[in-house]
């Protein structure tokens, strides 16, 4: 019996054992490709779970395996067996994930599948029809379209699913950082496929990559903090060439980085007006002219470049070759350690902000201008809440990109007590939250988003949190500022 389709709400508070509607139906490895098609004819089921001799699952077999690795190939489904054409690692969420977690996991590995595994036993298999019961608009549904589109005109549509989808998730409960990660997977598969068109016309010329590369996205969209579409902000890391290709590599990267921001701002991504983009030659760049780059920023510690060089800290691979940015992570974290006053540089830069919050708990807003009686809620928390995490990740030389990951790792490390650790946590989900709604309200009245705020016009539990978390700001700054040896700053 089917399932009575849930309120969208429940996507953040149902379990992921609430979805499970049967049995889940499982087989040997050794069975064959015929008779596992057999099988699911018989079950009415679109998937069946591989297991091993000692009964753990070890793969999944679903009828687009044996479409495409059976019948498509011409292969023979009667000597075929099972665990040939399983996919594998089983991807598998807990029992207790709620059903967002399960949605995030398809949407990041592009599965319509999801094993639900408790202490190494299989109890279930989610499909995404179970989920679409939750969720009208799928994020796996418009991953998987992304994917397979052929031209920017269609990605141009899918694109603009992607802010209904936020507004959606936001009606339905969902946190800031929870929206953040599934809106860059979505923003990763569309600057992949962007890339992959780009160059499938270079290699229509017959152009084709001399060296190694990968894409690189820096600031909000590497903390997998943008839920909404900004400015660009990317670039551009291939291997050190040979001298004699030093100039074909040259002319191939321009070519792929012209095309490629060209189709970004196509697509509804707009060009950074700081020219931080991979079409501007200086960050489009060989491995080692990029780790000279680092070096310098860190080295120099210059304090009037710090406003300019901490977006650069944050970066993260999207396409190509990930080693290369793996190789130039590496270089950042000896130079830190190195060079360890680049620290109190960066940590003056993110707490140099005065507070907005009166000793007596007043919000100061602007006075005149066209934001008057509106604080910007960006600058006054939750900028200076990323920075204080980008300064604890370069201490400690943490893999972290979120801030939040970034804050709980610092906890863990022993910066912040375990209620610090809460206090910063809401503090920072609630300035994502009021600024996305405020964002999305804007979008709604055809305004052009952006981060200011008029605490008056808040419901008033609302000014109290506003007040509350630019409280905990403040003593974030207070920490930092002890931890980096700074001397007073202008509100602390």
């Amino acid at each position: 019996m089917a399932l009575p389709a849930p309120p969208e709400s429940s996507l953040f508070v149902t379990r992921v054992r609430e979805l499970i509607a049967r049995t889940p139906l499982t087989c040997p490895g050794t069975l064959s490709a015929l008779q596992v098609a057999r099988l699911l004819s018989t079950e009415g089921v679109g998937s069946v779970v591989v297991c091993d001799d000692l009964g753990a699952p070890a793969g999944i077999v679903t009828d687009r395996d044996l479409r495409r690795k059976v019948v498509a190939e011409g292969r023979d489904p009667a000597t075929l067996p099972a665990h040939a054409i399983m996919s594998a690692p089983l991807i598998a969420v807990p029992p207790t994930a709620f059903a967002f977690e399960a949605i995030l996991e398809m949407t990041r590995w592009a599965i319509h599948h999801l094993a639900v595994v408790e202490a190494g036993r299989l109890v279930g298999i989610l499909s995404t029809y179970d989920l679409l019961r939750l969720q009208a608009s799928h994020p796996v549904t418009l991953a998987r379209e992304i994917g397979r589109a052929t031209s920017l005109e269609s990605l141009v549509d899918l694109a603009r699913r992607v802010t209904p989808l936020v507004r959606q998730l936001v009606d339905a409960g969902g946190t800031a950082y929870d929206i953040g990660q599934l809106v860059a997977e979505l923003n990763d598969r569309l600057v992949q496929r962007v890339l992959g068109l780009a160059a499938d016309e270079l290699a229509a010329t017959g152009a084709t990559p001399p060296v190694p590369f990968c894409w690189l996205v820096l600031g909000s969209e590497a903390r997998r903090e943008q839920t909404l579409r900004t400015d660009q902000d990317n670039g551009l890391v291939y291997a050190d060439p040979p001298p004699e290709q030093a100039g074909q590599a040259t002319a191939y990267y321009a070519k792929l980085c012209e095309a490629a921001i060209q189709g970004l701002i196509a697509i509804g991504f707009p060009a950074c007006p700081g020219n931080l983009m991979a079409s501007n030659p200086e960050w489009r760049q060989p491995l080692s002219v990029w780790s000279g780059y680092f070096r310098r920023w860190i080295t120099e510690a210059w304090p009037a470049q710090a406003a300019f060089a901490v977006v650069m800290f944050d970066l993260r691979p999207v396409a190509g070759d990930r080693r290369l940015t793996e190789a130039l992570l590496t270089t950042i974290r000896t130079e830190v350690a190195e060079n360890r006053a680049f620290l109190s540089v960066l940590a003056r830069e993110a707490i140099s902000d005065e507070s907005p919050v009166t000793l007596w708990g007043k919000i100061v807003v602007e006075r005149r201008g066209p934001h008057r009686g509106a604080v910007d809620v960006k600058r006054a928390g939750g900028q200076q809440l990323v920075g204080a995490g980008r300064v604890h990740a370069l201490d400690f030389g943490l893999a972290d990109l979120n801030t939040l990951d970034r804050i709980r790792a610092a906890a863990r490390l022993g910066v912040y007590t375990d209620g610090e650790l809460r206090d910063i946590a809401d503090a920072y989900q609630f300035l994502m939250r009021l600024r996305l709604s405020h964002q999305l309200m804007l979008l709604e009245r055809g305004a052009s988003p952006d981060n200011w705020i008029n605490p008056t016009q808040l419901a008033r539990a609302d000014a109290a949190l506003l007040r509350e978390a630019l409280r905990t700001v403040e003593h974030v700054k207070v920490t930092v500022r002890k931890r980096y040896g700074l001397g007073r700053l202008p509100g602390i």
